[in-house]
């Protein structure tokens, strides 16, 4: 039999669980219509992030003081590494991965232009039975920001609008094994932002978007005070006439 203690303490946890419905039932209406009304703003505005409008800018200016450190495809593009490491889901399922940034961009100091962004992340899994090899890029053709003359809605300096973001792409590929066993990446999978039809996961792209893209800028900020302490060091060591 519960003593006179333990029974006011359960009769607390049950009041307490019971308030905890109550109180949802008046919340949970208005943190629903807020939810709506984020997604149609979400919506309407294709998924812009001002943030993202700023870190492309912000890309756009420092390539050319990072490209002389940086990896130059054969394509043209400045490439950089921004993850690698290990996942592990099960003993046998575990997989190594890297992922790499490709910025293309034209114009000049002055003017600079961010013509396209690339995220290529592989992993492999070389453990146990299975051996499974994957690609993801996600592509950004159009990376505008407010700054940027060229871009279609820049209808008016003075009222810059947000680049829209919905356009971005994610291709999937699994490698596959020929009959003279070279193995090469085939597409599986092709989705655009806008096509997806959970809110939660379109959210859940841009901001993995937005996280890369902040790693990129920070790291372009290094190489480039990197380069400028060099060069420091350079014209001391040149000037010191002794």
């Amino acid at each position: 039999m519960l003593n006179k203690k333990k029974l006011f303490l359960l009769i607390i946890a049950i009041a307490g669980f019971f308030g905890v419905l109550w109180a949802q039932k008046i919340i949970d209406p208005q943190v629903i219509a807020q939810q709506e009304e984020a997604k149609r703003r979400a919506e309407e505005t294709g998924y812009g992030d001002i943030e993202i409008d700023n870190l492309h800018r912000e890309i756009a200016i420092l390539l050319p003081k990072a490209a002389p450190r940086m990896k130059k495809e054969a394509d043209g593009a400045l490439s950089l590494e921004i993850a690698s490491g290990e996942s592990i889901k099960t003993i046998s399922l575990r997989y190594l991965y890297d992922g790499r940034i490709f910025l293309y961009t034209s114009g000049d100091a002055k003017t600079p232009k961010l013509d396209k962004v690339k995220l290529v992340f592989e992993r492999t899994n070389p453990f146990g039975k299975e051996y499974k090899r994957e690609k993801r890029e996600v592509i950004n053709s159009t990376p505008l920001f407010f700054d940027n003359t060229e871009s279609k809605e820049m209808a008016n300096k003075s009222e810059p609008k947000v680049d829209r973001n919905d356009d971005m792409t994610l291709i999937y590929y699994e490698s596959q094994f020929d009959a003279r066993g070279q193995e090469s990446f085939q597409e599986k999978e092709k989705i655009e932002l806008k096509t997806i039809s959970f809110y939660d996961k379109k959210m859940d792209f841009v901001e993995t978007y937005k996280k890369y893209l902040r790693r990129t800028v920070k790291s372009l900020l290094y190489t480039v005070e990197s380069i400028e302490i060099t060069q420091k060091k350079h014209l001391r060591d040149l000037f010191e006439l002794k």
